[in-house]
């Protein structure tokens, strides 16, 4: 059979592999059947990723008074209420501790009932801002009202000695559990990533991020944070660059 150029041109025209070889050359565009063989980005879009950790728009009360009897309560204004939990004895406080810019004495007198030292059963009274830090926090991730499970409260110098000597815990010298400013807690449903985070947002004191444990630390001390990781034997701490106290 005689060979026709013609017809062998117009053949390999025609064939899906020279169609294609001139999308991907000439035109640029990846043949549906290697696309479709692509596996899809796990990289999510940067507006989307900062939606998903963005917070409540709240931000921490001033600090309010104490009053020298009930007579000076005031009715009036928002209730700040906590749900308190003990890890180690199940017990419950549900209760409104501040109503607009008045702290409750009687709700502040069943906080430190509440939070007393779990070793030898000392009661302290609790800086007021440590609930108001608590309250802020659930507020900026949107879980006011839900409980708040409580691993370590108010310790006396001698459990805190205790403590450090066991080697167990990450304990500090001067603690701010001694002076009663400071709470070791975990919100059920929320990571404690996501805690810190909205611990960190208040700049109101110090926050301890303990991730393998998987819960935080908040005292009204000195601004400060870091992060502990018994895998490594030692903690790392990443001290804050402000020094703005309240």
């Amino acid at each position: 059979m005689p060979f026709s150029l013609s017809d062998f041109v117009r053949s390999f025209v025609c064939s899906r592999r020279l169609a294609a070889f001139l999308a991907v050359v000439l035109v640029g565009v990846v043949p549906a059947s290697a696309a479709s063989s692509r596996k899809p980005s796990a990289r999510r879009h940067p507006r989307l990723h900062t939606l998903a950790h963005a917070f409540v728009n709240v931000t921490m009360p001033a600090v309010g008074f104490l009053p020298d009897d009930e007579d000076e309560l005031t009715p009036d204004g928002q209730p700040y209420e906590l749900k308190l939990v003990r890890t180690y004895t199940g017990e419950v406080l549900d209760v409104v501790y501040r109503i607009g810019d008045t702290y409750i004495p009687e709700a502040l007198d069943k906080l430190n009932q509440f939070l007393r030292d779990s070793h030898n059963e000392e009661v302290s009274e609790y800086d007021p801002r440590t609930f108001d830090v608590l309250h802020t926090m659930l507020a900026k991730v949107g879980k006011v009202g839900s409980p708040v499970n409580i691993l370590s409260a108010y310790r006396t110098q001698e459990t805190n000695d205790a403590l450090r000597e066991s080697g167990t815990t990450n304990a500090a010298l001067h603690s701010q559990h001694i002076e009663a400013k400071a709470i070791d807690l975990r919100v059920p449903g929320v990571p404690a990533a996501r805690l810190r985070d909205a611990a960190l947002s208040l700049d109101a004191g110090g926050v301890g991020y303990y991730p393998k444990a998987q819960f935080i630390h908040v005292d009204v001390g000195p601004v400060r944070q870091w992060t502990y990781s018994p895998r490594a034997k030692r903690s790392h701490h990443a001290r804050s660059h402000r020094t703005k106290r309240r």
